[in-house]
């Protein structure tokens, strides 16, 4: 009825203006995102009862907000973007295009990593000072909030021995990902995401709200876990090495499309009632005010 009534408003003139269709459009939009807050909060609310899951809660008090799940939905509408997945295809060498999907996703994998991107460190030291004889002196970080989702964040290194000074953009557009060509877990699952997508290799963005994330690819109709961070083959389908090897103890791995908001965390531990155990702990607190759009 809402919906309803505000069309009508809006056309109660002789012709709906061009600020008319402005506020239609700009309406929709944000009804759109309100579908997808609410969507995740019905999931959430409701996983426990259905396959096992449990109810989101505590912990993502501290590590979760509205913004959080703004990025991911406009990475995944950008994931369906014809314009910027022509623009991503063109970086993809012209022979790995041309294979099979099964050797097309091994070769994309080992050409992202060793060839086309680059690692930026968290804790970097100063290149100059190393270059002069120095020694390793780290550099100081400042972070300045992001204006919205486009730019999450700017990091200012500085060196205070020499006064080395460089910025890095945390960008959530993936064209100004390309360009940059480098940054942490985020940038590259952002962009490889964008890479499969555009080989018609459906993919989405994962995040474990610890310190980490990557993608999942649709492959033969099963989503598989998939890293372009790791060496091949352990960044195809080896959804526990994160458990395993990094001593991860989750509490939610989200799956995050432009529509749909999916808890996958059983696919990532071995040991669930732990996971069960540690939500239990928590208590949901962060859920008010966190879907009043």
């Amino acid at each position: 009825m809402f919906i309803k009534q505000r069309i009508i408003n809006l056309s109660r003139t002789r012709c709906v203006t061009k600020k008319g269709v402005n506020q239609i459009c700009a309406f929709f939009v944000h009804f759109s995102e309100q579908i997808y807050f609410s969507i995740f909060k019905h999931i959430i609310s409701t996983r426990d009862m259905f396959g096992g899951h449990n109810t989101l809660n505590g912990n993502l008090n501290q590590t979760i907000n509205k913004s959080t799940f703004l990025l991911y939905k406009k990475i995944g509408e950008q994931y369906y973007d014809f314009q910027i997945l022509e623009k991503i295809k063109s970086l993809i060498p012209e022979h790995i295009a041309r294979l099979n999907e099964d050797d097309k996703i091994k070769s994309m994998m080992g050409w992202f990593k060793n060839d086309f991107m680059s690692w930026t460190p968290k804790d970097p030291m100063c290149n100059r000072c190393m270059d002069k004889g120095r020694g390793n002196l780290p550099m100081h970080v400042r972070i300045l909030p992001g204006s919205s989702w486009k730019l999450r964040a700017m990091e200012i290194h500085r060196c205070d021995k020499c006064s080395y000074e460089y910025s890095f953009p945390r960008h959530g557009q993936i064209l100004k990902i390309a360009e940059a060509r480098t940054g942490r877990c985020s940038e590259w699952s952002m962009l490889f995401g964008a890479i499969m997508n555009a080989s018609k290799i459906e993919t989405r963005i994962v995040h474990d709200f610890l310190d980490h994330c990557w993608n999942e690819a649709l492959l033969k109709g099963k989503w598989v876990h998939m890293d372009s961070t790791l060496e091949y083959p352990i960044s195809l389908d080896h959804p526990h090495y994160y458990e395993q090897n990094w001593e991860k103890k989750y509490e939610y791995v989200l799956a995050f499309s432009s529509d749909r908001v999916e808890d996958v965390t059983q696919t990532y531990t071995q040991n669930w009632d732990a996971v069960i155990k540690r939500r239990e702990e928590k208590r949901p607190s962060f859920f008010r005010g966190l879907f009043q759009i």
